[in-house]
């Protein structure tokens, strides 16, 4: 490991909330909602109907309108969401070495609804009339596959699979590739959307409410699912220098556990939220009263919620009431694979511009979860550190530590 200081030089989203960055910020920060009905597949029968879905957008310049339709959405609003970063970044203007550019994309549900696709197409016609294409789009690879191969990135390329934690994981791993040289910039982050199987599972389980959701509220009873993509371009600071590139933030350090309690259900005390964040806070070299934002997994299931806050409390102490939690998922729905990615994004851009988003549906305290809720509204805040988490099924749990760039030499 090397001294490199690693800083997010360009973001791309997509959400319900919209189709880019300024969009999706200005919905952020609007409080606006993106949790409506779906429209992608009939969803009679089941306990919800809700979910975020990412509205119209149109295919990348890159593809005919052929080779476009062969892509399965994940990998579409990957590269959309790229092809923003990049931009924003100015990553591939003028000479540039490619071979030391990586791609390190989460993946989740990604291309289940192609694999459902062809399943009944399979069925209608038979196996051997059931076309390939849609195969082909099996693998939760394909979006850094197809992401790498649109814009000829040829560095280090991996895929997280860490359910949904997975954008939060790949963040951390691309940083920790940028600080051990292997490459001097990356794309990092996650796609995700919805499927049937993905949408029946979570509403089997119980888990999903029949409003939008309202995490750390008194009355909450479950989340909704999203979708997004979130990339960002992560760089070595000297990297950036020479390119006199625009600089959101510093990822000053991260970690990931597994809390090894139950395949869905948190460790309740908040001791595994706990541990997480002083990993990721060691990792920084900050200790917790650095911190003055937290962007809280906050899925607004009853227990989730209730452990996330105890373990905030186990970490801030009773600085926990003063420091501003935000839940966006309240906005955006839980994006799976991409909520940590979206999130990250979220807390850099909240450091950039000094506004922390709210979260919005909140209607009463709960006193189990005694933190300062930015509640309804937007809240002006002039960000210096903040801490994004993730608590995934199966104990997957990532956390990020991004602070503002001091602006001083690597």
């Amino acid at each position: 490991m090397t001294d490199r200081r690693v800083v997010v030089t360009g973001i791309g989203l997509m959400s319900a909330l919209g189709t880019t960055r300024e969009a999706v910020w200005h919905g952020l920060v609007s409080g606006r909602c993106g949790i409506a009905a779906v429209t992608q597949f009939d969803t009679t029968g089941y306990r919800s109907q809700l979910a975020a879905e990412i509205p119209a957008y149109t295919r990348d310049a890159a593809y005919s309108e052929k080779a476009w339709r062969r892509l399965s959405r994940s990998d579409q609003v990957a590269i959309i969401a790229s092809r923003e970063a990049l931009d924003d970044a100015g990553l591939l203007e003028g000479d540039v070495d490619r071979e030391r550019i990586g791609v390190l994309l989460g993946s989740g549900t990604a291309n289940l609804m192609r694999n459902e696709e062809w399943f009944a197409e399979m069925r209608r016609v038979g196996v051997r009339r059931a076309s390939p294409a849609k195969i082909f789009n099996h693998f939760p690879s394909t979006p850094s596959d197809t992401v790498a191969a649109t814009f000829g990135l040829e560095g280090l390329k991996a895929s997280v699979l860490s359910a949904c934690s997975s954008g939060t994981v790949a963040v951390g791993y691309g940083a920790d590739a940028i600080r051990w040289g292997q490459i001097d910039a990356a794309l990092a982050g996650a796609s995700d959307v919805l499927c049937r199987l993905t949408f029946s599972g979570f509403n089997a389980l119980r888990l999903v409410d029949t409003e939008p959701c309202r995490p750390f509220c008194r009355t909450r009873k479950g989340m909704n699912l999203g979708e997004s993509a979130a990339i960002l371009v992560l760089e070595d600071l000297s990297h950036a220098r020479r390119r006199a590139a625009r600089i959101y933030a510093e990822i000053a350090g991260y970690g990931v556990r597994c809390e090894a309690y139950h395949p869905t259900a948190p460790e309740p005390e908040g001791r595994a939220v706990a541990d997480l964040v002083h990993d990721a806070l060691r990792a920084a070299r900050m200790p917790p009263d650095a911190v003055d934002h937290v962007n809280a997994h906050g899925t607004a299931t009853p227990q989730n919620d209730r452990a996330e806050a105890r373990g905030m409390r186990l970490v801030f102490g009773e600085r926990v009431r003063r420091i501003p939690v935000t839940s966006i998922k309240s906005m955006v729905g839980h994006c799976l694979a991409a909520a940590g990615a979206i999130e990250a994004a979220a807390v850099a851009m909240s450091i950039a511009h000094g506004v922390v988003p709210p979260t919005v549906n909140y209607r009463e305290d709960d006193p189990e979860c005694d933190v300062d809720v930015v509640a309804n509204e937007a809240r002006n805040v002039a960000v210096t550190c903040g801490v994004s988490t993730s608590l995934a099924f199966g104990g997957n749990n990532g956390a990020l530590v991004i602070r503002r760039f001091d602006g001083k030499r690597a």
